[in-house]
């Protein structure tokens, strides 16, 4: 058990370093900066503090998390396998003496934390500047909520993703097609279609945890305990899948074809 243990922490951290360097972390550290830019750019027009405070909330919803984040973590999460399987060098670590399971939780927790390195300051920054501006947060509950609520959505985002590079070539194109279509258009939808949607839960969470301001206004929203279950059930179920689909699959491309 310690060793397996320990091939599972080298997995973890080579996949961590691995996706956070060159012009790939360039990239998504400047993606990540956008909305902190917008609301900077909100307050250089002298906005109220308590604009800058409902900017920043409302940016966490309808921007930060939907979009931002998402982008991020698929970038970050379908590369776990697919660079690998596409460069034929997954093949070599799945012949040797670690566990499948290992390497798919080594390279989940791999990618949860380079996305979490990026996902937090995106979410937060905002409400820095939002206090170098003279405001702050409606309530003291709002900043730990969101960061709990990243914590989350990444998790889920994460274990979808890993899954997809891992079952799918097209994994990056069907993964923006989730994103902005399935996950934005089904939350218009009315009855329960939007609870088919990862965002429908995160928003459910920030709803429950914050009283007053814009995210405290989700229609239809769930208890955020019910929220937070159920994105942690999403998680764990797309592990499974992941690690049963590792077993199954060929971890190299069909010559033939490539």
């Amino acid at each position: 058990m310690t060793g397996e243990l320990s091939r599972m922490l080298v997995v973890l951290s080579l996949s961590f370093r691995s996706s956070l360097r060159g012009l790939r972390l360039v990239g998504l550290a400047a993606f990540a900066a956008v909305p902190t830019v917008l609301v900077g750019a909100v307050a250089s027009t002298g906005a109220s503090p308590a604009l800058l405070e409902s900017a920043s909330e409302l940016f966490v919803g309808v921007l930060t998390l939907p979009v931002v984040i998402m982008v991020i973590v698929l970038v970050i999460a379908v590369a776990q396998f697919r660079n690998e399987i596409d460069a034929e060098t997954l093949v070599y670590l799945s012949d040797r003496s670690v566990a499948r399971g290992a390497v798919v939780f080594g390279k989940f927790f791999g990618a949860w934390g380079a996305s979490l390195v990026l996902a937090l300051p995106a979410a937060l920054l905002p409400f820095v500047v939002v206090s170098a501006a003279g405001g702050g947060p409606s309530s003291n509950v709002v900043v730990p909520t969101i960061a709990a609520s990243v914590v989350f959505a990444t998790a889920a985002y994460v274990g979808f993703f890993l899954f997809l590079g891992l079952v799918s070539r097209s994994a990056l194109f069907v993964g923006l097609l989730f994103g902005f279509l399935w996950e934005e258009l089904l939350l218009l939808l009315p009855g329960d279609a939007p609870r088919l949607t990862l965002a429908f839960y995160f928003r459910s969470f920030l709803s429950g945890g914050i009283s007053s301001g814009p995210l405290s206004n989700f229609p239809s929203a769930i208890p955020g305990t019910l929220a937070a279950v159920t994105l942690f059930s999403v998680t764990v179920a797309f592990l499974v899948f992941a690690v049963v689909a590792f077993q199954s699959l060929e971890t190299a491309p069909d010559r033939g074809t490539a």
